[in-house]
């Protein structure tokens, strides 16, 4: 069949149709008959038709498409589709079928289920400008919540699309969801104003925000510009606000309490609502001089209070109580603090108990006020016999201690060679080495080593024992009533023991001395034992021969000045001792130590004749050389029972050296001219060549001349004008020795510093 019979078709059943339809009921179709028909027009896809949900009706699509239109608009620009196929009573799949037709335009979107118009859109814009004008302020959030629609399309859409058209305001630049009006923002920043305005201490922003009632983040922005009198210490709810007013006032007070205590306690300033005090006072005080503590800071006032009445207290040599110069606020912690910093440079002048400074004289005065009983118990412990006692058992118990410790030595020596020849066999094992099993220690070994420990822990004790000769109680007793006179009463006991152990090694000492003392007259008073005399002439004689060396320098004809001067002093000594020893062997008494020519030959001459002729021979070689007197002196060790002792060059260094030492301590605290010229000539000497010189002021002139060559030539020059200066004095008349004694005076430093330049020769 061709498409024309088709469309012919078409037309005649269209004919029937509408015939049909005019004709009376008794022509019409029956219903079953327009379905049949239908259903064939739609089976031969003729015509496009929609069901309804009950199938009793049929749609065309452009018929559903202009219903749903409707709807719309009878809705007021806004449907739900889900609402639409209900009311048009149709499937739900076909009206979102026809949904995308009619959403292909620009006039209507489709938005979370809901088909809403551009004018639905106007309209909620218009409402939205209207609250926002009523509110001021107006957020997406709250307007999801009124028109149920996403926030994104409320905001691009609706406020960001009708913005300065049909809605009035301005969008947060840090909140995009948030708008507002102008007239709001002049509000709120008039109510920010008034507040902190209004504030005289620091507050919480929190409270701030929550009296204006305005978003903690609109606050920040808005408070950076309003130039307000104050500032924020932070930049969130919990900061406060610190009016101007208050800083300045708070400046105030602690520069006005500064100035008049010249201290700041650190919880005073935290009660101010300072924070960080010590931050706070390096800021505000920058150019002082202040000491920061646990509790406070202190200024220079104070401590130059504190250090003139210390400088007071050792002049007055009285004491002070530091803590009544300091704030009461300060802790003990403090107090020492303070007192260490300024006593740092007094420590020898000052003794300190408690927070009391005690000047060295008072406590030194305290100590010679305890010193009577420390005599007189001295005196008792050593005519009791208990001081010799306890000095003997001392002894006893440090050679004891001695032979213990050498024994464990040697104990330990004889093991380890033991063990040593054990572990290496001989010809029994052909010459190999054998190995020696490890025994356990027995435990009588550890048993007999405890007690080896305790025995020397007790000599060790007993020997580094101290005998107690005055008590605490002692002290005590003298010492309180002083102190209680002063208001010190409190400070008895420390004061005392602080005395006790330097008392008691006085008391000691003493004891010591008695003892001595009483051991010399037990034995007839003899000032002189056979030991003793042999060291100091063993001395003497080493100095001579230290000194010969020197003097054999010189040129041989001025050699002879020098050992007459040595022999008339050293051996004059060494002669002295001779009779000294011979005295007290033969029992004469002796009552002075150094003994004149006329002494010394008046005991000769009452000496038996076993002393009498060996000290009579030494005696004559005082006037000789050297060598006699060495062979007089060896005669008469002999006759005394002494010997020589071998020269120790080491020592003699040593001895060099410290006679040089000597000498240059002797100058720098000697003012007469010709002595320090006498004593520079002496250890320049020694500087140079390492030799000791003994010489008289007579021969000064000639050493000089003997160290021309040995002397720059500006040093030399400085010498022998100052030995100039010297020798004109000594001989100028009364008149003229003011003005050569000023010019002497004006050239000592000069002649002292060229020994020290002398040293740096080397």
């Amino acid at each position: 069949m061709g498409p024309s019979t088709d469309w012919d078709e078409i037309k005649r059943l269209a004919a029937d149709f509408q015939k049909a339809q005019l004709s009376s009921t008794s022509q019409r179709l029956s219903e079953r008959n327009c379905i049949e028909i239908v259903s064939k027009l739609l089976e031969l896809k003729l015509i496009e038709v929609i069901f309804t949900s009950d199938g009793k009706e049929y749609l065309t699509p452009q018929h559903l498409i202009r219903e749903i239109t409707d709807e719309l608009y009878v809705r007021g620009g806004r449907v739900n589709i889900v609402d639409l196929a209900k009311e048009l009573s149709v499937d739900l799949n076909q009206i979102n079928i026809n949904v995308t037709d009619i959403i292909k335009g620009k006039d209507v979107q489709l938005i979370s289920g809901y088909l809403i118009s551009n004018s639905y859109i106007e309209k909620i814009a218009r409402e939205i400008n209207e609250k926002l004008q009523l509110q001021g302020q107006i957020s997406v959030d709250e307007l999801t919540l009124q028109y149920d629609l996403p926030a994104d399309f409320l905001q691009q859409s609706v406020l960001e699309a009708y913005l300065n058209e049909i809605i009035i305001g301005k969008q947060d630049p840090s909140e995009p969801r948030t708008f507002y009006t102008e007239e709001y923002i002049t509000r709120t920043k008039a109510k920010i104003r008034g507040a902190v305005m209004g504030l005289l201490k620091p507050t919480q922003i929190s409270i701030i925000i929550g009296q204006c009632n305005v978003a903690e983040r609109l606050f920040m922005m808005l408070f950076d510009q309003l130039n307000a009198p104050g500032v924020l210490t932070g930049r969130s709810a919990s900061a406060l606000y610190v009016p101007s007013c208050y800083t300045k006032a708070q400046n105030e007070w602690v520069m006005s309490f500064w100035k008049q205590n010249n201290y700041l306690e650190y919880d005073a300033l935290q009660r101010l609502g300072i924070s960080d005090p010590k931050g706070y006072i390096k800021k505000v005080i920058q150019e002082e001089d202040i000491t920061f503590l646990s509790s406070c800071i202190l200024g220079s006032q104070i401590k130059q209070q504190i250090e003139s009445a210390l400088e007071e207290c050792i002049a007055s040599k009285t004491y002070l109580d530091v803590v009544s110069l300091l704030p009461s606020v300060l802790s003990d912690k403090d107090i020492e603090n303070v007192l260490e910093i300024l006593l740092k440079n007094n420590t020898k002048s000052t003794v300190l108990f408690d927070n009391t400074v005690f000047s060295h004289h008072f406590v030194e005065n305290l100590k010679q006020d305890c010193m009577p009983i420390a005599q007189s118990k001295a005196e008792a412990v050593v005519k009791s016999g208990k001081f010799q006692q306890f000095y003997l058992e001392k002894q006893i118990a440090k050679t004891e201690l001695l032979h213990i410790q050498t024994d464990h030595k040697t104990e330990k020596r004889e093991e380890r060679r033991r063990k040593a020849t054990s572990g290496k066999g001989g010809g029994g094992t052909q010459g190999r080495e054998t190995k020696t099993k490890a025994v356990k220690k027995h435990p009588r070994s550890k048993q007999v080593v405890h007690e080896s420990d305790s025995e020397e822990d007790v000599s060790s004790k007993k020997a580094t024992a101290q005998l107690e000769i005055i008590s605490l109680e002692d002290v005590v007793n003298i010492i309180k009533k002083t102190l209680e006179n002063e208001g010190l009463e409190d400070l008895v006991h420390q004061i005392a023991e602080y005395l006790q152990g330097t008392l008691n090694e006085a008391a000691l000492i003493i004891a010591k001395d008695l003892a001595a003392k009483l051991l010399q007259n037990t034995n007839q008073n003899k000032k002189q034992t056979h030991s003793s005399a042999q060291d100091k002439i063993n001395v003497l004689i080493n100095d001579i021969k230290l000194y010969e060396k020197g003097l054999k320098l010189f040129p041989v004809d001025q050699q002879a000045a020098f050992i007459k001067y040595l022999l008339k002093t050293f051996g004059a000594d060494i002669l002295g001792e001779f009779c000294k020893y011979a005295a007290n062997q033969s029992n004469i008494s002796v009552q002075v130590d150094v003994l004149s020519a006329e002494q010394r030959n008046k005991i000769i001459n009452d000496l038996p004749e076993e002393y009498k002729k060996p000290l009579r021979a030494l005696n004559a070689t005082l006037l000789d050389t050297l060598d006699p007197f060495y062979q007089a002196v060896d005669v008469c060790l002999s006759e005394c029972g002494m010997i020589l002792k071998k020269v120790n060059k080491k020592e003699d260094k040593s001895l060099i050296l410290n006679h040089r030492e000597k000498l240059i301590s002797e100058l720098e605290s000697c003012d007469d001219p010709a002595l320090v010229l006498h004593l520079a000539v002496l250890a320049i000497f020694t500087i140079l060549h390492q030799n000791m010189l003994h010489a008289s002021g007579r021969q000064v002139p000639s050493i000089i001349c003997f160290l021309k060559t040995q002397l720059k030539d500006e040093d030399y020059l400085k010498l022998h004008h100052y030995h100039e200066l010297v020798t004109k004095f000594l001989v100028a008349p009364e008149e003229e020795k003011s003005a050569l004694e000023e010019d002497l005076k004006d050239n000592l430093p000069v002649i002292k510093k060229l020994v020290f330049e002398v040293k740096k020769y080397k």
